[in-house]
């Protein structure tokens, strides 16, 4: 990595290493195909070469090639009608269009795993530097415990009370690093890059915010819908090209005849008649393919409707949660610890109300991590349900 990366990762990085990966490169490889199949489609039929010879006696004494055999030397040429050419590279560009709104549907896949693992590996790295500033002041609480038992102004209970939380507090930090160690694993897995040492430095408490789509703009810029449109497309120039193939291509030949000594000019033409074949199976085939493809844009058009609203109705109660409830509920946690705590110190209350209310405080900064990387992550879904790439 280059020393600006090794000191810290954005989540813009993160997404830009990711389009850089070798997944990404799958992805153009398979648009490259179609766009092989597209350049084979416009090619026309090869002329063929026709050498020949008839009336060979080789085994007579008498024979002699020049004199005594037909020889024809002349090109066959197939002709396509009824548009046969026009219709493949109709096709073939549908499904390249397709095949590029695939391509953009994976791509904002990507996104939003890269995207989702970048706030899980946020917050999970935040939720273990609480950890540790909680075993900090533990540590301080039980050194404190223990200079009093030894001074004999404090029952040996409280101290014995305080290192089990201590070791019950060690126990979480050591599972909380195990967890932010798989979460940023994971990180690097999504980005598809080797594991490194970085640092996360987009702030988790940014409010993000995402303007609204109308319906129809959503329709016609999401990269699924784009990509089913394309289907439907191309299995509708598929239906073209089989009821084009039902028509039979003439086969011109002309060329050179040499009948026993003479020299003459040859001519031919070549034509399948369809009295029993006439390509019913593939437009069958194909007419089912048109229709299934319709019905599927006409599903997914209503899954894209109901994904908006789920995304919008999860960020906006995710976003009231973290303007509106968290910093009220963080607030009265910690004026509560900060009430108990001098209440401790002067004998007011035992040691258990006293470690409830770290817990109680611990408990509430851990649940406003987590509900800030879940708003971060309904904002992206959000987007990404939009089309919009975050």
């Amino acid at each position: 990595m280059t020393a600006q990366s090794s000191a810290g990762l954005s989540l813009h990085d993160a997404v830009e290493r990711a389009l850089r990966s070798p997944q990404t490169l799958v992805l153009d490889s398979e648009v490259e195909q179609a766009q092989g199949l597209m350049r084979q489609a416009g090619l026309r039929p090869n002329p063929k070469l026709y050498l020949q010879s008839e009336d060979l006696r080789p085994w007579a004494d008498s024979f002699d090639f020049a004199d005594h055999t037909e020889d024809y030397a002349y090109l066959g040429q197939t002709i396509e009608i009824d548009g046969k050419r026009s219709k493949r590279i109709a096709v073939a560009q549908a499904r390249l269009q397709q095949s590029q709104a695939a391509r953009t549907t994976r791509i904002r896949e990507l996104i939003r795993r890269v995207t989702f693992a970048y706030w899980t590996a946020a917050g999970q790295q935040r939720i273990v530097n609480l950890l540790k500033q909680d075993m900090a002041a533990v540590d301080e609480m039980v050194r404190y415990h223990k200079e009093r038992v030894d001074a004999g102004a404090m029952k040996g209970v409280d101290l014995l009370r305080m290192q089990i939380e201590r070791d019950r507090l060690f126990i979480t930090l050591r599972s909380a690093e195990r967890d932010a160690e798989q979460s940023r694993l994971d990180l690097f897995k999504q980005i598809g890059i080797p594991a490194t040492d970085v640092v996360l430095i987009d702030p988790i408490e940014a409010i993000p915010s995402v303007e609204p789509v109308n319906a129809d703009t959503v329709l016609a810029q999401r990269p699924d819908i784009m990509a089913t449109q394309s289907s439907v497309r191309a299995a509708e120039a598929n239906l073209r090209l089989q009821r084009a193939n039902a028509v039979p291509d003439p086969d011109l030949f002309g060329g050179y005849k040499r009948n026993i000594g003479d020299n003459t000019a040859y001519g031919g033409l070549q034509l399948s008649l369809p009295f029993s074949n006439r390509n019913q199976g593939e437009i069958q085939r194909a007419q089912a393919a048109v229709n299934a493809a319709r019905a599927e844009m006409a599903v997914l058009e209503q899954q894209v409707l109901t994904e908006i609203k789920q995304a919008s109705s999860n960020y906006q109660a995710q976003r009231e949660i973290v303007e509106k409830v968290l910093p009220d509920m963080r607030q009265r946690a910690r004026q509560n610890l900060d009430i108990v705590r001098e209440a401790y110190r002067i004998g007011g209350i035992d040691l258990l109300r006293f470690i409830d209310a770290e817990r109680t405080e611990f408990d509430v900064e851990v649940s406003a991590v987590r509900a800030m990387a879940q708003l971060q992550q309904s904002a992206v879904q959000l987007q990404l349900a939009y089309g919009v790439q975050p």
